[in-house]
């Protein structure tokens, strides 16, 4: 069975149904404009403990469901040679998973993550879309930026100090719904990026400028104000470095009147910054700009990590408490060494963490992943490889230096949207004609449906745990109306368990201070923070069992040797608080 194709857009054929174009490019504009419209209140954190990120794996779903259920009604899968790249990669970064040192529940979201990034590039390739609505695509990202933009700029000008998102102007960069400052300068250094390279594909008629071209031309003006603003160093480098690899695209395919009015946009983006950060008093803080920061130290213990285990790697799911204790060894061994960073969950360098977890075979899928990538990249069109190099630069350059697929999934989507342009510009497309599609079909339907249930029930969750965390006296009817603990792991079983350690303190309850050691020494080890350490010093000393607590002690001055303890050893047991409450009770007559 073949497929004609008569200027991009694919011919119904008999037995052929008309492909879901439609559907899957709503997903993908509900997935960049309207998901991340949606804010909730939270007390920070990564993956679904953004709210945002909730929402987007909603049309992110529905955008793979729409693929799969266009390989079962068409009965072909369409594929190219990167297809099958990236699948082995996933497969090398899915190996590590079955080693013995691995923490299968703790790693099971990046695996799930990394196969829905591969089914939604398997989704994308499912459509043959015409020149224009293959440009809608980058068009959603954005808009979806411009979005984000516009909402920086409200919380950088105009926004009141008392308000309803919990913004404090004074103290928070504009973030947008990120709530991290870097992860909004990535994803502005992308759009900027993004509307030199859409400008350049839109020619001028007759002169004339269309609506679409004077929205990239003012895209510039707005977002670097913020970007400025925003004060990250990932955000200033890949801007700046992503506009230099895009001139000699725009010079050679825009017209000379495109290229010069979006390169004066710029000098106006920056001159209109000046004049507001003039007016507000806005100055960068000195260590926004300058090179210092604790990456120097993490990313090369992370790689001394690699190195010292380099076959197996320590375990995925397991780099807090293997990075804590292997730096904890090196400076005891030797002083001289920098002590580890305590709650370091990720070493804010994507290569370094796959090694440090999983060893030399996550690494090799990752470096063969990029290879592959640029390949593609070499074989586009003469004078198009910077630009498409520029494309990627904001988003790489940060995975490098943090995390952003575990802030942001739009981030990881965009990623994957890129790579899908790189690989249609040159592929070719193979077709694998399908017998029995019953399975696919299923999975199509039941994806949305299974990942939007879980993803409403973790915001109704989230909602609940902020409510009996900000409310006082404290509420347990909030906590026991969480019905999806599983999503929120650590701050569940600490909002569940912490107040347990105060009452039984209060209530001079001896039961319910050992059932809280009971879970605090197994959590400990998995989940390493000095508070966690302090809880248990300070429920051994209300134990009166100095023993322990001086056990607990050396193990937590060994994990965290800059620690401040003093005040749980400062602690005087159970026994002792009630003869002094007794003492201090007047005498009843």
């Amino acid at each position: 069975m073949t497929v004609l194709h008569i200027q991009g857009t694919r011919l119904a054929q008999p037995g052929i149904s008309k492909p879901l174009v439609k559907p899957f490019l709503a997903a993908l504009c509900a997935l960049f404009v309207h998901a991340l419209l949606y804010f909730q209140h939270n007390p920070g954190g990564s993956g679904l403990e953004l709210p945002f990120n909730a929402t987007s794996w909603m049309p992110f779903s529905f955008a793979i469901g729409v693929g799969l259920l266009e390989i079962s009604r068409q009965r072909i899968w369409r594929y190219t040679r990167l297809t099958l790249v990236l699948f082995v990669c996933c497969i090398l970064l899915s190996i590590p998973m079955f080693y013995s040192n691995a923490d299968v529940a703790a790693a099971s979201d990046r695996i799930i993550g990394l196969w829905a990034g591969f089914l939604f590039f398997v989704a994308l390739q499912q459509f043959a879309f015409t020149p224009s609505r293959r440009q809608l695509i980058l068009w959603f990202i954005l808009l979806g930026i411009l979005t984000q933009t516009l909402f920086g700029w409200y919380q950088y000008l105009w926004i009141e100090p008392q308000n309803a998102f919990g913004f404090d102007p004074s103290k928070s960069r504009p973030h947008g719904i990120f709530q991290q400052p870097n992860v909004m300068a990535s994803f502005l250094a992308t759009g900027l990026v993004l509307s030199g390279y859409l400008l350049a594909r839109m020619p001028m008629y007759r002169g004339k400028w269309s609506f679409q071209q004077l929205l990239l031309l003012i895209t510039p003006v707005l977002i670097i104000p913020i970007l400025i603003v925003l004060s990250s160093r990932t955000g200033w480098l890949g801007a700046m470095i992503g506009v230099a690899l895009l001139i000699p695209y725009l010079k050679q395919f825009a017209a000379k009147a495109q290229w010069r009015m979006w390169l004066l946009m710029i000098v106006l983006g920056l001159t209109t910054s000046y004049a507001i950060n003039q007016s507000t008093d806005w100055s960068a803080q000195e260590d926004r700009v300058s090179l210092k920061s604790p990456r120097s130290i993490h990313i090369p213990q992370s790689f001394k990590m690699f190195t010292t285990e380099p076959l197996t790697g320590y375990g995925y799911g397991t780099f807090e408490v293997s990075y804590l204790t292997q730096t904890a060894r090196w400076h005891q061994a030797d002083p001289s060494q920098p002590a580890g960073l305590p709650a370091l969950d990720h070493p804010h360098n994507e290569l370094t963490f796959w090694a440090a977890e999983g060893g030399i075979v996550p690494l090799i899928a990752l470096l063969l992943a990029a290879a592959a990538v640029v390949f593609k990249i070499r074989k586009a069109r003469e004078g198009t490889q910077l630009a498409l190099v520029a494309l990627f630069f904001p988003i790489t350059l940060h995975t490098q230096l943090e995390y952003p697929f575990y802030h942001s999934l739009v981030h990881w989507a965009i990623f994957i949207i890129l790579i899908y342009w790189v690989d249609n510009l040159t592929a070719k497309y193979s077709k694998k004609p399908l017998s029995y599609v019953l399975g696919i079909k299923v999975a199509a339907l039941l994806l949305p449906l299974l990942v939007s249930s879980y993803m409403i029930t973790t915001l109704y969750s989230g909602r609940m745990l902020t409510k009996f965390e900000t409310t006082l006296p404290l509420n347990i009817d909030y906590l026991m109306k969480v019905n999806n603990p599983w999503a929120w792991k650590h701050r569940y079983e600490w909002a569940l368990h912490q107040p347990q350690l105060e009452l039984a303190q209060t209530l001079n309850k001896p039961e319910l201070i050992e059932e809280y050691i009971r879970w605090a020494t197994v959590k400990a080890k998995t989940w390493p923070r000095e508070q966690l350490y302090g809880n248990l010093i300070v429920s051994y000393r209300l134990l009166g069992d100095d023993n322990h607590a001086e056990q607990i002690l050396q193990e937590a001055e060994f994990l965290f040797p800059n620690g401040d303890f003093s005040d749980a050893l400062a602690v005087q047991p159970l026994s002792k608080q009630s003869a002094a409450t007794s003492s201090a009770t007047p005498a009843t007559e």
